[in-house]
């Protein structure tokens, strides 16, 4: 399904299934200075301060995705997305507007849609809309549901997933991958691999 290349959170060594939410350029250069970090998701934050370590992520072979709902200075249009892909370097998208998502495997994005999980019921009807052609991943909200409500789904999720938002102890991230989790989205870096 991905047509960039083979670099994808699918593929992330079993001991580095948290992924680092990075916020700002401290947590940037903590996540480059981390050799077990393999991924890290770019979320409430202005892109453009992060040009010149965005380099330094490609340079060190770093899968980094851009949660474009949630970020500043890229507009999530043709051009933005572009941009994004080639002169960036960015792996992947994080959204939940499936209009963007395609428009993002255009690019060669790999492409992660947001679900929110509310209750049981929202969930399953949400994840009938997901249209698998554009999408290569989920990414289930709040992460803390995961392991009370997947399980336990009447059918299975048509793609693998990751989680994210409100993990915040080493157990809970543990309880959410033995759900069935690729890896757990986190901003505490005392969570990070």
């Amino acid at each position: 399904m991905l047509t960039r290349s083979s670099r994808s959170l699918l593929s992330l060594p079993a001991q580095c299934k948290t992924i680092p939410i990075i916020g700002n350029q401290g947590q940037f250069f903590h996540a480059l200075d981390t050799s077990s970090v393999h991924a890290i998701l770019l979320r409430h934050c202005n892109i453009f301060e992060f040009t010149r370590l965005l380099e330094d992520a490609h340079q060190r072979d770093l899968l980094v995705y851009v949660n474009v709902d949630h970020i500043d200075g890229i507009n999530p249009d043709a051009a933005g997305l572009h941009y994004l892909a080639d002169s960036l370097h960015v792996v992947g998208i994080v959204s939940n507007n499936p209009r963007i998502l395609a428009l993002g495997k255009d690019f060669g994005l790999e492409c992660i849609q947001r679900i929110f999980a509310l209750d049981s019921t929202g969930l399953e009807a949400t994840l009938e809309s997901v249209d698998t052609r554009y999408i290569d991943l989920l990414d289930i909200s709040p992460a803390l549901v995961v392991p009370y409500v997947i399980p336990y789904l009447a059918t299975p999720l048509p793609l693998p997933f990751i989680a994210s938002g409100l993990a915040n102890t080493s157990q809970q991230v543990q309880a959410i991958l033995r759900a069935g989790a690729l890896g757990v989205a986190v901003t505490r870096n005392e969570l990070w691999p």
